[in-house]
Formats: structure tokens, C-alpha cells, sequence
């Protein structure tokens, strides 16, 4: 989204920081065509946020051709920006409300993490054992003729090697898929003229129609396939690693996976979150789409999401995911939260050997994106620490931020900090990281 143009007052230009959110602000005043950057963010009202936070909304919908949006920023943990574009049922013209409940895709995998997190540091499990220890049902790995261990601490971090949707690994130059799908693990040194694999919506097992009622079915799907890397060596983002991900869940916990995570829903107050089960009444429940080769509108071929409930099969309604965004916020910064405040350090810390395919500034952590403060050199390209997971399903694409404040001291006595910005949309294949921080840029220069 760098480079696009937001038109907005002179009174909201002269406090809002354009380089902050890689946009141009464009003056409406009597002088037109004058353009300039602030080097100093000042407060803006809150009014002055959303107006600019529409606009970005309807670009990336109107860019994209979303039929339906749905937008929740907080700050400091207070509801700022609640808003629906569009239309949650395009046939039935029902539009998009902040309780639309869509497919929140990969997002799903940060839930989990969660769950995992609080279970390690109540002592019940290590990241360092085998995963045969939890799952003796899983076949020992050999890579190049050796031996291997997969431990869990690979697969929160996408190192195990198990590979994702594709079945054969792709050639050497040309390890992943488009920054834009289900992987979100595109090396950022790869050109699309080097990229020439196979879009994983086009994959057979991505469209899977059928109910697996167990864990030990979906880990059936690849659990004899061979590994695409030693574990450990290389990343390579996989959704079917979360799977057994969720099977040493359910070893600990002595619980069904699903059960448990309706658990964790409960005991978080995410009151519109789901198991994206398709009997299931679900109220506020979005249609999703696509679009064909002539870039017409379609109904999404129906699918069934239960062989991946870890990685991608949850659903959601983006003012819940903010509350969630804003418990692992509240962690962070406090030391009575959900989880301990070293264990989401920890999880926000990135890993050796990985990367992100959705910000070529960021590595993976453990169940989550995380971009470090850089600023090299003055006036130059700066980044502040921010945390993020994106995701694409059939039909939906969503983004979960996470933007802690850096100046703690000028709003103490708030015991969470920061702003929290959650996106979805019922159309998949589209990129909205770049949005959702834009926007989270916006609202963290608010005056309190």
C-alpha cells in the first residue's frame, strides 16, 4: 500500500505523521497540489482517526474488490473503531457489522499458541522432548538417510520440515507460494519471476469436503510423508505441523483438542468465536467468495476446515480477536494475565532461520509474525516493534495486530498499551497486514 494518497483536512495533516504509515498526505486547502511530510507525530482526535481509518478501508476494499469487510481497532484497550463495508451475504444484501462472524484463517494458529504457552509454563509439557513422546502414534523422521527429531518447539516456529498443502517439494529457487495465500511464507528474496509454483487454492487437500472427527484422522493426511527439511534447519510454513501441534495438546490435556479450545473461548469471553463447524448454527455467520477467471464474483466452493482446527480452522468476529489481541497485550505488559509476561516475551522473540512472507521486516516467533524497532539511520527507514498474524482460507483473508506503545510513562496508570487492530474479509487471496498497520499507525497518535 506505500505510496497511496489519503485526502484529508489541513488540520488533520498538520498532526499526522505520513512516513509512519507510508502514505502521502495530501492537503485540501486553497493551495492544492502542495504535498508534505511531518517529521514530528503530534495527538489527532479520535474523530480525525476514523475519518482517515474509512478511508483506508474502502481503498483496500474497493482495491481489492472485498465484497464484505469488517474492521476493530483498540487503544489502550478501549473499543475506538468498530465498522462494517459491505456485504457479509452479497445475494441476500445483508451487510458487514463488527459482529460478522468470518473465517479467521492462520489467525487460528495464535489462538492456539495461547493454549500451548499455558500449558508449558504450568509445567505440563516441553518444547524440547520428541513429539513421539506426546504422540506415539507419529513415525520417527529420517532426513538424507539420518535419523531426525521433531520437537514442538520446531513446529510453533515452522522449522519442523512437514510439509504443508503441497505433497512434493518445490525446486530449490522456488520454495514457496505467493505472499498472499495460506502460507504467508514467501522468502522476501524470492522475485515472482522465480516463483513458479502451483497456487495452493488450486490444491485438492486445501479443498477438502469431508468431516474428520478426530485429530488422528487429519494427522493420517501426511504424517508418512516425507520431510522437505532437516528439522531445524530451515523454515518452511506449514499448517499440517499445527495439526500435530494439536495432537500433543490433546496428549497433555487428556481432552479433545476441539473441547479444549472451546474451553479456552470461554474462560477468554470470545462469546462469537467458533470451531468453523458447517452444521452448526452459527449466528451473524458470513457467506464467502471468490473470484473466477474473468474476475467475476463466486460462491466459494464449500469446504470442511475440521482436518486443520490448530492452524486454520477457526472462526471469528474482529472485535473478538481485538479482546484476544488485547489479553496477549495485557500479558505483555502486566504480570497478572492470561499468560505470564516472559512467556509471550518469548513468543514475540523471532527465531533463527525464519522470515515472513507478509512484511520482509519481520521473522516468525512462536505462533506469531514479529517485527523488531529499527532505525538505522535519521530520516531514513525506521520500524517499531509490532506483532501480527495474517491468513487466508477459502473464501476469507483476515490480519490480527498488535502495536504496544513505546511510551509507556506518558499513559501510566493504563494497564494496557497500545493499539490493536483486527481486519477480515469474505473474499480470499487478499493481502491485509499493510492496511491493518497503516491503521494502527493512525490511532496510536490519538491524543488521551
Amino acid at each position: 500500500m506505500a505510496g497511496r494518497i489519503v485526502k484529508v483536512s489541513l488540520a488533520t495533516a498538520a498532526t499526522l505523521v505520513a512516513s509512519a504509515f507510508g502514505s502521502t498526505i495530501y492537503l485540501e486547502s486553497a493551495k492544492k497540489n502542495e504535498f508534505f511530510t511531518l517529521s514530528k507525530p503530534q495527538g489527532i482526535s479520535l474523530k480525525e482517526a476514523v475519518e482517515v481509518a474509512d478511508k483506508l478501508c474502502e481503498q483496500v476494499k474497493n482495491e481489492s474488490g472485498i465484497p464484505g469487510l469488517v474492521v476493530s481497532v483498540s487503544i489502550n484497550g478501549i473499543p475506538a473503531y468498530q465498522r462494517g463495508f459491505g456485504y457479509a451475504d452479497v445475494e441476500n444484501h445483508i451487510p458487514c457489522q463488527s459482529n460478522t462472524v468470518m473465517r479467521i484463517a492462520s489467525i487460528s494458529k495464535s489462538m492456539t499458541m495461547a493454549v500451548v504457552a499455558k500449558l508449558w509454563q504450568e509445567g505440563n509439557l516441553s518444547f524440547d522432548k520428541p513429539v513421539q513422546d506426546y504422540v506415539p502414534e507419529f513415525p520417527e523422521k529420517h532426513f538424507d538417510g539420518e535419523k531426525v527429531e521433531i520437537t514442538l518447539r520446531h513446529l510453533l516456529s515452522h522449522l519442523s520440515g512437514i510439509r504443508h498443502y503441497e505433497k512434493v517439494p518445490a525446486p530449490a529457487l522456488v520454495e514457496t507460494l505467493s505472499d498472499l495465500s495460506d502460507d504467508h511464507h514467501s522468502s522476501p528474496n524470492k522475485t515472482s519471476e522465480t516463483v513458479k509454483v502451483k497456487n495452493e487454492f488450486e490444491n485438492q487437500e486445501y479443498l477438502l469436503n469431508s468431516f474428520f472427527d478426530s485429530v488422528s484422522k487429519s494427522l493420517a493426511l501426511f504424517k508418512d510423508d516425507e520431510l522437505f527439511n532437516k528439522p531445524g534447519d530451515k523454515y518452511h510454513y506449514t499448517t499440517h505441523g499445527w495439526t500435530l501441534v494439536s495432537a500433543v495438546v490433546e496428549s497433555v490435556a487428556k481432552k479433545s483438542f476441539p473441547a479444549y479450545m472451546k474451553d479456552f473461548f470461554r474462560e477468554m469471553g470470545l462469546r462469537n468465536t467458533y470451531l468453523d463447524e458447517n452444521k452448526t448454527i452459527i449466528y451473524n455467520r458470513a457467506k464467502y467468495y471468490i473470484r473466477n477467471g474473468r474476475g467475476r464474483l463466486e460462491n466459494a466452493p464449500q469446504v470442511d476446515n475440521s482436518y486443520k482446527w490448530a492452524g486454520g480452522g477457526f472462526l471469528s468476529t474482529s472485535d473478538d480477536l481485538v479482546k484476544f489481541g488485547n489479553a496477549m497485550l495485557y500479558a505483555y505488559q502486566n504480570s497478572n494475565g492470561f499468560l505470564d509476561r516472559d512467556t509471550v516475551k518469548m513468543m514475540w522473540t523471532p527465531v533463527s532461520n525464519t522470515y515472513l512472507g507478509w512484511d520482509q521486516d519481520g521473522q516468525y516467533g512462536m505462533g506469531w509474525g514479529v517485527i523488531l524497532s529499527q532505525n538505522n539511520y535519521p530520516f531514513c527507514k525506521s520500524r517499531q516493534f509490532y506483532v501480527t498474524h495474517t491468513g487466508a482460507a477459502t473464501g476469507a483473508s483476515s490480519a490480527l495486530l498488535i502495536l504496544p506503545r513505546v511510551d509507556d510513562a506518558a499513559v501510566s496508570g493504563k494497564p494496557v498499551r497500545g493499539v490493536v487492530v483486527a481486519m477480515i474479509a469474505n473474499l480470499q487471496n487478499v493481502g491485509l497486514n499493510q492496511t491493518a498497520l497503516e491503521i494502527a499507525k493512525v490511532f496510536e497518535q490519538v491524543s488521551d
